[in-house]
């Protein structure tokens, strides 16, 4: 889906585009700089119509063509942009796919506006990824689009928060600076308190946090308000609580501060329990304390904030724990089993393995189909699969993984062994050399991997077929493995078999 189609509709574009110069000049003219251009709302909204046509027929595709064209003339209405970001909700609800990795390399264009305008295309085609979406915000303040760029701290926080996908403390901190290098005070502070909220114990943030709130009293109100609540006195209180989390600080790992930091978190939350923010620092503070009780609460606190919010991510954060707890009842069983063996532990184990396994399978299915663009999610739901013997339903997932261009090796290699089990030795040695090709020898334990699960496959089909040619490349990709390392597991054992191969096949 990466490249984009507007036959018939418009038979000046009859051919698929990639993301680049063509792309660009698909969107008309183009400006020297954010400075020189001009805006031209009448044919801009033209193409806005066009566009809704094309998102009230679900042709998604064309409809993301035509709103870029739109922005291209004048990207300024908030409304519309508001306008596309439900409509790529509605694409990414049917299983819309994400533009390819390759094209997503090529979104420069000759100009600012040609930036922001590719970087929102990128983006409606991935609406939950928060790093398209800050993407748009660089890209849309390069532009001088700050109303834009203000606007969207709303959208990229609810989609987050909405689809579980929660930006990370980096994320966050970036884009409050962001935000302050335009003067965006409000949007600066909303998504630092957010940053602050995942890591409640970040004194240098929190000092930022005043001084951005400092700034916006002096900014917005001057000394004449410096008398009012959330001006100058606002600040002097959160100055003396900066002191208060600086004594915290001070006295990092004692017992004193976990419990006053624990304290402030439950405190916030019994007076808002109902609030997502509350929730999610409550959870934070209680797991990082690690202690079985606090573990236990903060499943408990979990599964009432997806009753209170009907927000997925509570629900799938404490289905983790239950994984967790249960993988660590395997791990405490194999121990005891290992140090006294018996009938009744060996039971015991195999039931809690059955189980744990049938549980997170079926987690898994379950984000996979609310989630169905969410390449890591299928990746390990065809890990699970494979470990439960149901090949088929591993091959689709490790297929979709492909797309995923930090899983390609990895999900590659395990669809290649799945093809193995089904005696598909030609599609496996395919799979093997594609995973090694894209892996490019950055890696060399799972290089060293993946060759010799190529040359089993080879060695495999040789033997089927009673194939020289096959046998010797798989014979020489097993003598670059002794090379390398000669008590790399088997390999000693494959080279004596290959060596007798391909003598009864000479």
């Amino acid at each position: 889906m990466g490249a984009f189609y507007l036959k018939g509709i418009d038979p000046m574009y009859n051919t698929a585009y990639p993301l680049g110069p063509k792309f660009m000049a698909l969107f008309g003219k183009k400006s020297d700089s954010a400075e020189a251009f001009v805006p031209e709302p009448e044919k801009a909204n033209g193409w806005f119509d066009r566009a809704r046509q094309m998102a009230d027929s679900h042709n998604f595709e064309s409809a993301f063509n035509f709103f870029a064209r739109g922005f291209k003339l004048d990207p300024r209405d908030i409304e519309v942009h508001q306008e596309v970001i439900a409509i790529a909700s509605t694409y990414y609800n049917k299983g819309g796919e994400p533009v390819a990795n390759k094209q997503i390399k090529q979104i420069d264009g000759p100009s600012d506006i040609d930036k922001f305008v590719t970087a929102l295309f990128v983006w409606w085609h991935d609406i939950t990824n928060p790093k398209f979406g800050i993407k748009a915000i660089e890209t849309a303040v390069k532009a001088n689009q700050n109303k834009f760029g203000a606007k969207m701290a709303d959208t990229i926080l609810g989609l987050s928060q909405r689809t579980g996908k929660e930006l990370t403390h980096k994320e966050l901190k970036n884009l409050m600076e962001l935000f302050k290098s335009t003067d965006a005070w409000d949007q600066a502070i909303k998504v630092g308190q957010a940053a602050l909220r995942m890591k409640p114990d970040d004194s240098a943030l929190e000092r930022d946090l005043n001084e951005l709130a400092a700034e916006r009293a002096m900014t917005e109100g001057g000394y004449e308000n410096m008398g009012e609540e959330g001006g100058f006195r606002g600040m002097v209180k959160d100055l003396d609580k900066q002191r208060e989390l600086e004594e915290d600080e001070s006295l990092a790992g004692s017992a004193g501060s976990e419990e006053r930091v624990l304290a402030r978190a439950k405190k916030e939350f019994d007076e808002n329990p109902s609030s997502a923010d509350a929730i999610t620092t409550y959870v934070k503070v209680l797991k990082k304390q690690k202690s079985p009780e606090n573990i236990k609460m903060a499943f408990q606190v979990l599964m009432h904030g997806y009753k209170a919010t009907q927000q997925y991510r509570f629900r799938m954060e404490a289905a983790d724990i239950k994984i967790s707890i249960g993988l660590k009842q395997i791990e405490t069983l194999t121990e005891q089993l290992a140090k006294e063996p018996s009938d009744e532990l060996t039971e015991q184990l195999a039931t809690k393995e059955s189980e744990m396994l049938a549980f997170r399978k079926k987690e898994y299915q379950e984000r996979a189909e609310k989630y169905p663009t969410d390449r890591k999610i299928r990746f390990q739901l065809g890990e699970l699969a494979v470990q439960e013997g149901d090949i088929n339903l591993a091959m689709e997932c490790f297929q979709k993984a492909k797309d995923e261009p930090r899983l390609r090796v990895r999900a590659g290699q395990e669809l290649g062994r799945c093809f193995m089990c089904e005696g598909w030795f030609a599609e496996a040695a395919g799979e093997f050399k594609e995973s090694i090709k894209a892996l490019a020898g950055t890696d060399n334990d799972t290089e060293l991997s993946l060759r010799y699960d190529l040359m089993k496959s080879l060695s495999e089909k040789a033997d089927k077929e009673q194939n020289i040619d096959l046998a010797k490349e798989a014979m020489d990709i097993c003598s670059g493995i002794a090379r390398k390392d000669i008590s790399y597991r088997d390999i000693r054992d494959w080279r004596r078999k290959l060596d007798e191969l391909v003598k009864n096949l000479d």
